[in-house]
């Protein structure tokens, strides 16, 4: 039977993971250790993601060269800086820690992407924020709850199982709260809010509409909160969220969507706009694309659909 390890070893652990990243990309056989180590254990990814917000704190404050509290004791390959950044690195987790402050440290932490862009951010309860493409959230955790605020954009929320301390995403006027589930929440411009849940299920509710009860939301459902309308959820087959959540990989995949959705679509992933000319707005497409690539997919359609392409430096467009 595998030993559980303390939380000091574990947080020790953490550190030298931390600053062997930091220090360069790990190798091949590295890099191998350590997803095992995270998969071990589901403590680890929670201490990694201390460790890594405390390594950004200690070296813009220049700490990293400061005299530690205590070495740590090296592991094979290690360079004398990993050495010492991983010292400070548990040594000042060790501190916050013990004095009961790493939430208030790690209270307020704003992520975010550009156009094109997605970011993995594991976060310190051992929960996991995946944004998509110009997105923004402000994570904000204490003793009693753990607070996400969508700001713009789209999130994928894989949440670690927490009863005492409940997961809630706040996005515009509409609330979803969950304990430990898999969804995603969509804020987009002129659209409504769009949340899709994968695994579990999430209560989805306006705090300012009181008197209106909070809906819940099952596996394989979305929930679409239009302004000032009520929340309104249906079932989603499970080839649908697969095909909702294809942007994890890069792609944007399409069911018989019209081409003036799909440019639509498009223009969140790239500056390259797509322009329809209106006689050909309503025909459909079908078929997975690269996200960041509208002229690949214009090309595309116009092959498919016998239409034909005009391609600029910002723009491309689609006719007849």
């Amino acid at each position: 039977m595998t030993k559980r390890l303390a939380s000091q070893e574990i947080d020790r652990q953490a550190a030298e993971w931390a600053a062997r990243l930091d220090c360069g990309s790990l190798a091949g056989p590295e890099h191998e250790a350590f997803e095992q180590w995270l998969a071990a254990d589901t403590r680890h990814l929670g201490a990694y993601a201390r460790a890594r917000a405390v390594i950004s704190q200690l070296e813009r404050a220049g700490a990293a060269g400061a005299a530690l509290l205590r070495q740590p004791t090296p592991s094979a390959g290690m360079t004398r800086r990993q050495i010492v950044l991983s010292g400070s690195i548990a040594a000042s987790v060790a501190l916050l820690t013990s004095a009961g402050l790493v939430w208030r440290f790690l209270k307020q932490q704003t992520y975010a992407t550009q156009i094109g862009e997605t970011r993995v951010v594991p976060l310190v309860d051992g929960s996991v924020v995946t944004l998509n493409t110009n997105s923004r959230v402000v994570v904000n955790y204490t003793k009693s709850a753990r607070e996400i605020h969508l700001l713009q954009g789209e999130a994928l929320f894989d949440v670690a199982k927490n009863k005492s301390r409940p997961f809630i995403v706040f996005a515009g006027d509409t609330q979803v709260r969950a304990v430990g589930t898999s969804f995603t929440v969509k804020l987009l411009p002129e659209r409504p809010i769009q949340v899709l849940v994968q695994e579990g299920t999430v209560e989805v509710k306006r705090p300012d509409v009181p008197q209106a009860p909070a809906v819940r939301v099952p596996v394989n459902s979305e929930a679409m909160a239009p302004q000032n309308a009520p929340i309104e959820t249906q079932r989603v087959e499970p080839v649908a969220v697969s095909r909702a959540l294809a942007w994890r990989v890069g792609r944007i995949s399409f069911d018989n969507e019209t081409l003036a959705d799909a440019a639509r679509e498009f223009a969140r992933y790239s500056s390259i706009q797509i322009q329809i000319e209106p006689s050909v707005a309503d025909e459909t497409i079908t078929g997975l694309f690269v996200s960041n690539d509208p002229v690949g997919f214009a090309q595309a359609v116009a092959t498919s659909l016998n239409l034909r392409t005009e391609i600029g430096d910002s723009e491309v467009r689609i006719t007849r």
